[in-house]
């Protein structure tokens, strides 16, 4: 643990930035941690914070020290994308303790702020095809193997088994009613930004492989309000759509299939055009 001199956080907004600082992801926004907190035990998480805050304060003053704290835990993801036999976006976690400390000792008082990862992270798998069904709330396609008041294990065809929190399922729904993948992946900062495109593009191939056309996607012709329709169809919001199709027009063409538009506009989207 690491101790610096002051306080240096005053409520869970800043005690976040400072935990996302410390493990160089400044640029993730705070709101991500609430889909995230569920996948810790909250009681072992107090246990082990009273113990590193007591073992980082005793290990500084030795003179008898006596303190009080304030603290939170912080959960930090790391988002990687894997290929590999199915593809999947993998979150892993690491908890940061937050303390802010008031110490006494036998000559003086001191007020500090103990920092720094605690316990083991935990690690979300998120098959692509389960990602999909949450889009399009159609988890009832995969077998449930177990569930218990706080997880659900899911059977996924071609994958392990998918233990997700209740938790974390069910607010990635509901943040799914509000937002586009892209926009959730952008919380993240850089390292969602790098697998937006990636997670995007392979929701899109199972958008076409679910989809009964008449026409394959491949063979239909490129316009603004099938663009939009395809995008909506992949839980962007409807002026968000628009708006990417704008942006992406410059290099559309009218020879250009549905498909090849719809793969235009999201690489523009992907670079931030």
């Amino acid at each position: 643990m690491k101790i610096l001199q002051g306080k240096r956080a005053a409520n869970f907004q800043q005690a976040a930035a400072l935990a996302f600082q410390e493990a160089g992801v400044a640029d993730i926004s705070a709101g991500v941690t609430d889909l995230l907190v569920s996948l810790a035990d909250a009681t072992k998480l107090r246990i082990e914070a009273e113990k590193s805050i007591g073992a980082a304060i005793r290990d500084k003053y030795s003179a008898k020290p006596r303190w009080q704290s304030k603290w939170w835990c912080i959960p930090v993801p790391i988002l990687t994308y894997e290929a590999r036999d199915i593809p999947q976006l993998k979150i892993e976690t690491k908890t940061y303790l937050v303390a802010v400390v008031d110490v006494e000792t036998t000559d003086e008082s001191y007020s500090v702020t103990v920092i720094g990862a605690m316990g083991k992270p935990e690690t979300l798998v998120i098959p692509m095809v389960f990602l999909h069904a949450i889009l399009n709330d159609d988890l009832g396609r995969f077998g449930i193997l177990a569930k218990s008041g706080s997880h659900t294990t899911w059977e996924v065809l071609g994958a392990k088994a998918v233990q997700l929190p209740n938790d974390f399922v069910n607010k990635l729904t509901e943040i799914f009613k509000r937002k586009s993948v892209s926009m959730w992946l952008s919380d993240f900062g850089r390292q969602g930004g790098s697998v937006a495109p990636l997670v995007v593009g392979s929701l899109l191939g199972l958008q076409f492989q679910g989809t009964a056309q008449p026409i394959p996607l491949a063979q239909q012709p490129c316009t603004p309000e099938k663009l939009v329709a395809a995008l909506e169809a992949m839980a962007y919001a409807t002026q968000e759509a628009w708006e990417m199709v704008r942006r992406a027009s410059p290099d559309l063409r009218a020879e250009h299939t549905l498909e090849e538009g719809l793969r235009m506009v999201l690489q523009h989207a992907a670079k931030g055009e």
